[in-house]
């Protein structure tokens, strides 16, 4: 468990980061139908990007807020591969899939930005996610707990990889790009960047010394300031300019 002012400062960064990303889809969603069918088949990745981090999310921080306000955790506990696991233990499994699909979604809004279909990179990604997913339901996690030795690096060692090539191809876009565009791209491959390093901080520091749970703050803000940048990138423009 994390201090309690870590827990807290955690929890309400959490809550305005998931009020963010809900509105942020609603805003896309509703965006969508006013561009013209040529843009729509891109942006909807952004959507999906979006909307399912939101959703993911959901599982394990509106949960974790029950715990923190009452003291207590959710009265519901499920029983999954013979243990019995509470909600947060459930929602971290969800949303560490979820994630996972983010990458993908925002991978494949950057194809279809170059007018790229499925290419070598797009099935390596898809490869990794499946092995990531194969992974997690894994009982050596330890979600509910403790994770056997090296189970918290195992399941996240596809999912950096998954990162790393997405970071590596907004890099790679941001020298074709010029102006806003440009900033933008680069703005969220650097967000991107920041979540890994505080998420590896966390995942080989926080077991042994629980404060290292903080540094889930600028992960969470990181997240939070990337999906602010790509509704810029992919929408803004896109309505200010009309339906092109």
């Amino acid at each position: 468990m994390m201090p309690p002012i870590a827990e807290w400062s955690t929890v309400v960064v959490s809550a305005i980061y998931l009020a963010v990303a809900w509105t942020l889809t609603v805003l896309m969603a509703l965006a969508l139908p006013r561009v013209s069918p040529q843009s729509r088949s891109a942006l909807r990745w952004p959507l999906l990007a979006v909307f399912i981090l939101a959703l993911g999310d959901s599982f394990h921080t509106i949960p974790r807020m029950y715990r923190t306000f009452t003291g207590r955790p959710l009265p519901y506990l499920l029983n999954w591969f013979g243990r019995e696991w509470d909600w947060i233990a459930l929602g971290l499994v969800i949303s560490s899939a979820t994630m996972s699909l983010f990458y993908l979604f925002l991978f494949q809004y950057r194809q279809e930005r170059r007018g790229i279909r499925w290419d070598i990179w797009s099935w390596a990604i898809l490869g990794l996610l499946i092995v990531r997913l194969g992974i997690l339901p894994c009982p050596l996690n330890g979600w509910e707990g403790h994770a056997a030795p090296g189970w918290r690096v195992y399941r996240n060692i596809p999912f950096t990889l998954m990162g790393l090539m997405v970071i590596v191809a907004l890099f790679r876009d941001r020298s074709e790009m010029a102006g806003r565009d440009r900033r933008l791209m680069e703005a969220i491959a650097w967000c991107l960047v920041v979540s890994f390093a505080t998420y590896w901080v966390t995942i080989l520091g926080a077991e042994q010394y629980p404060v290292l749970g903080a540094m889930m703050l600028p992960k969470t803000i990181a997240y939070m300031v990337a999906i602010i940048l790509l509704y810029r990138l992919a929408f803004q423009l896109t309505i200010a300019g009309g339906t092109k």
